[in-house]
């Protein structure tokens, strides 16, 4: 290719650290302009100062300029002299000309050099001054590299440096002392500056985040000015997010009537951390004084036993990891509390208005949605607050959209109106435009009053200036039972007046309103509790609601008699049922929608709970009556109000903990791994944790040798079970042991560190299972201690197979494709008798012998598995349940019988009532899943990728009583 020898390309990146290939990087030439810490304290510095003392600045400037004058004219003496010198023939003494420019030059000079010395002092004492702020610009290159670590969490969670700089200039200008006051000394006013900045950074930045994350933000600021301080080690920081990696062995737990394994491997290795040193030793002295620590309610608030009632706020977060996990989010919320006061708790309400002030035509004010989420309203009201209700342009962006939404930028852009772009994330191929548009806003070009206001959910093709630089706001809809059905009664079209007061039947219409839109609270709420309350998170609109308000109405006016079904059908299957895709969801969604569209629902005494808290507003009230009946409801809910059992909450709270550790983990970086072992280097501790599991994972099974053992054959089909699970196995063992002798041979330094071998440190540094790994596993939410530990079971398991023969009873959850396995049960039981294998279906039994030494004559005896929001009781041959606190309960061994018979039907089928309750036909047709995620991919069984079989197991309860509960069995558990 011919090119001109001036011809240069330069390219250049917004992404934080690219990766280029080895064989870009050899081609081009990389220049990182990246921002460093120490290199934006001085540029802050310089700010401050500038501000602050705008006299020092100035005389600061004037000196430097000065000073170069004067070195200048030295210079120009020099030269002076030296083409005097050069020029001059015969005796120098004689020339009178050289002479007196020498006698001139000295005096000059001296005067300068009086002049530099002067001047160097007095720049010394500027910048003694000077220096005196520089606590304030360290704490804001400290925040700003905090703030930056948000985009991890969060795609829309940006922002500039620009603006941030315009943020740190204000926040001074906002502290300044009132006119006329004294001027603090410069350490008071510093320490002036820190507060209000950092609390001002908090509120801003606040704003632009969703409610989740809020508590996150505000301890990663606690932390990471504590650890600059050099009061928090980075691996106390990391124990706390991952409760550590186990390199070996532990002691047994001496307490496991009460304490988990999982907590007590923790204890063991908390005790290695110098914060918390000699914990094991003093717990086991006053283990009852723990237990109730255990027990609390409130643990965060119990006084700690021994000299640990005295040990610091951090420390008490560490034990609560270990103790109480689930209480971990109320104890952090304390601690921030402590440390940066109670304020950096408390996010400021959302106030759109506020940030309408703090805008500007360059700057778009970008909503940032969330499931439920409608700013629309706040919008147009703020719209005819300040004039612009009837000129504003509203765009849905989406295919063909683009040409319109520019045309109307383009025109506010020069008359100083409002345009609204709503839902960015669909239209991804027009925001290069979007981008290309607001780069070009000019404080200078735009009308003042222009605004453009953007609304998108999440996402990763927004474009990354205009989110930095722009103004971003979450508005998230009302939590709780209480706010939900307000906020339903308030919007269209319950709260239009004339709506409401136009059905026929009116106290029948009150009643299903106020029954429908608690409902709809539930249906929402319930997704708080997880997988216990919906295998699928649900996005349930107030879309939803409105149609089937409108056919309520409908159907009371039109007909004369109750029309249950019909709007059971509707709203249950259609309107709702319509985005439910589980059939799991769906059974509990007919099954919860029946409580409240039935004819019990017209009595007053009728509940909408089990505790009778919540109860439609009797009479025929009007709508501002039943607005401020709602307002009489609880302001929190117990599960009670889902069907779900008091240890839910549990649940819902370890999810909570599990979602902050796990957030907060994606803001440490892989290098601040932290010495912690006796202060071992980050690559020694991964080396010796790839040692121990390398050295634990034996070699790939001998297959032709087993396969000679164990043939195919007719009439057994477990030995095609064997054979299959050996290549399954074969290819995750090759993967794990491959790696882990690739990772500590790259760490010697012996081959190049891949994309794949990095992606194993960092899995391993904090306890996790490598992506690689999990590729080619079987599905397990386990950390890595668990993993391993249950992969080594799993392995342990086949080669007892292989060594002594059939096992009599199958570790169930031992397969990694547990339905080979079942079929494989089925077919030697069709084989058998000679019947076709599809007419069979597996019949349940519960063994009472908790081990059986010979296999039934017939079927297959299985164990394994565990019971979530229920539990077997072994006295009454039923399900019963949960007892307090106890999250999962064992399942004993089970007989699985082949049967001709179809299989369990786990629809739901309307309940008979007795007394007005359900009643109880005997059984409860139970899911059972690879793991407590329950969600997997929907497969071309019509069943999610998670779901094993169902099970039924007796009970004298009705089945609505268990499928609201969430009860389920699942293969494994998560530790």
């Amino acid at each position: 290719v011919d090119y001109d020898e001036r011809f240069r390309f330069y390219m250049t990146t917004k992404l934080p650290n690219p990766h280029y290939a080895p064989e870009v990087s050899t081609k081009v030439v990389l220049i990182n302009f990246t921002i460093t810490p120490v290199g934006l304290s001085d540029q802050l510095l310089g700010i401050t100062v500038e501000v602050e003392r705008n006299d020092l600045e100035q005389e600061r400037q004037r000196l430097v300029i000065q000073n170069a004058g004067f070195k200048k004219q030295l210079a120009q003496i020099e030269d002076k002299i030296l083409k005097m010198l050069s020029e001059a023939g015969g005796d120098i003494l004689e020339d009178e000309e050289l002479i007196n420019t020498l006698s001139a030059s000295k005096v000059t000079s001296n005067e300068i050099g009086i002049a530099l010395e002067a001047a160097e002092k007095t720049e010394a004492v500027i910048n003694d001054t000077r220096m005196k702020y520089t606590p304030y610009p360290e704490r804001g290159s400290l925040l700003f590299f905090c703030i930056a670590e948000m985009r991890n969490i969060e795609p829309m969670y940006q922002y500039s440096l620009d603006w941030f700089i315009n943020l740190y200039i204000v926040s001074m200008k906002d502290s300044a002392p009132e006119e006329g006051a004294p001027m603090p000394e410069v350490e008071e006013r510093v320490d002036q500056l820190i507060a209000h900045f950092t609390y001002s950074l908090y509120r801003n930045v606040c704003r632009s985040l969703f409610e989740k994350d809020k508590l996150i933000f505000s301890f990663l600021l606690c932390t990471r000015l504590l650890r600059a301080k050099g009061d928090l080690a980075d691996d106390e920081i990391k124990f706390l997010l991952t409760g550590g990696v186990s390199m070996g062995e532990i002691d047994p737990n001496p307490y496991d009537s009460w304490l988990s394994e999982k907590a007590w491997g923790e204890i063991n290795r908390m005790t290695l951390l110098k914060r918390s040193e000699g914990f094991k030793e003093d717990f086991k002295g006053v283990e009852q004084d723990w237990r109730n620590v255990f027990e609390s309610a409130e643990p965060y608030n119990h006084d700690f036993p021994g000299k640990w009632g005295e040990c610091d706020s951090f420390c008490r977060l560490l034990i609560m990891r270990c103790i109480r996990p689930d209480k971990l989010v109320p104890a952090v919320m304390l601690y921030v509390a402590k440390e940066m006061g109670q304020k950096f708790i408390e996010p400021p309400p959302f106030d759109l208005a506020a940030c309408y002030e703090d805008s500007n035509p360059c700057s778009p004010l970008i909503f940032v949605l969330s499931a439920g989420a409608d700013p629309n309203a706040s919008l147009y009201k703020l719209a005819d607050e300040k004039g612009f209700g009837d000129t504003m342009k509203i765009v849905s962006l989406g295919q063909g959209q683009g040409p319109i939404a520019q045309k109307y930028v383009e025109e506010a852009y020069k008359a100083g109106n409002w345009v609204v772009l709503q839902n960015c994330h669909v239209y991804g191929s027009w925001m290069v435009q979007l981008e290309r548009m607001c780069e070009e806003f000019k404080p200078e070009t735009a009308h003042k009053t222009f605004r453009l206001w953007l609304t998108s959910y999440p996402s990763s093709v927004f474009p990354v200036s205009v989110l930095q630089n722009g103004i971003k706001m979450t508005n998230e809809p009302a939590k709780g039972i209480r706010l939900n059905v307000k906020g339903s009664f308030l919007a269209d079209p319950i709260g239009n007046e004339e709506f409401f007061t136009s059905c026929k039947k009116n106290k029948k219409w009150c009643k299903l309103t106020f029954a429908l839109s608690f409902f709809h609270a539930v249906m929402q709420e319930r997704r708080s509790f997880g997988p216990l309350g919906w295998n699928i998170p649900y996005e349930f609109t107030s879309g939803d609601m409105s149609i089937s308000i409108r056919q309520t109405k409908m159907m009371l006016d039109e007909y004369a008699e109750d029309q249950f079904k019909s709007l059971n059908y509707l709203i249950g299957e259609c309107n709702y049922g319509g985005r439910v895709t589980d059939d799991k969801d769906r059974r509990y969604l007919l099954c919860a929608l029946a409580d409240f569209y039935q004819a019990g629902i017209f009595d007053d005494d009728y509940s909408l709970s089990a505790s009778g808290n919540y109860k439609c507003p009797t009479g025929e009230p009007t709508h501002e009556e039943i607005v401020d009946y709602i307002g009489k409801l609880p302001l929190t809910q117990m599960p009670e109000v889902f069907g779900l059992h008091e240890n839910a909450d549990i649940t819902k709270d370890q999810q909570e903990t599990n979602y902050f550790n796990d957030t907060l983990l994606l803001t440490e970086s892989a290098s601040s791994s932290g010495g912690s072992s006796g202060g071992k280097s980050a690559d020694e501790i991964l080396d010796e944790i790839a040692e121990g599991i390398f050295n634990k994972v034996p070699v790939e099974f001998d297959r032709e040798r087993v396969m000679k053992k164990f043939p195919i054959r007719f009439d057994e089909s477990m030995n095609t079970v064997l054979a299959q699970e050996l290549i399954r196995f074969n290819g995750l063992i090759d993967v794990v042991r491959t790696t882990l002798a690739g990772l500590r041979k790259a760490l010697k330094g012996l081959i190049v560190m891949s994309g794949e071998l990095e992606e194993v440190a960092k899995a391993l540094t904090v306890g996790k299972v490598p992506p690689s790994w999990i590729k080619k596993s079987y599905p397990s939410l386990k950390p890595l201690a668990g993993y391993v530990h249950d992969f080594l079971g799993r392995l342990s398991f086949l080669q007892k197979w292989i060594d002594k023969g059939q096992p009599s009873m199958f570790w169930m959850s031992g397969f990694f494709f547990v339905h080979a396995f079942m079929t494989g049960g089925m077919q030697n039981f069709a084989r058998k008798y000679t019947l076709p294998v599809d007419t069979l279906n597996f019949e349940h039994h519960m063994m009472p012998e908790p081990e059986y030494s010979s296999p039934p004559e017939d079927g297959i005896y299985v164990y394994g598995l565990f019971c979530e929001a229920g539990r077997w009781n072994k006295d009454k041959k039923e399900l019963d349940e949960s007892e307090p606190k106890v999250l999962f309960c064992p399942m004993p061994v089970m007989w699985f019988y082949p049967k001709e018979m179809p299989p369990p039907d786990a629809s739901w089928k309307p309940e008979a009532l007795e007394n007005g309750k359900p009643k109880a036909v005997g059984f409860y047709v139970c899911p059972v899943y690879n793991t407590s995620a329950r969600r997997g991919v929907l497969a071309t069984t019509g069943h999610s990728s998670n779901y094993v079989c169902p099970i039924v197991l007796p009970t004298t309860r009705p089945q609505s009583h268990w499928i609201k509960r969430g009860t389920a069995m699942l293969m494994q558990l998560d530790d």
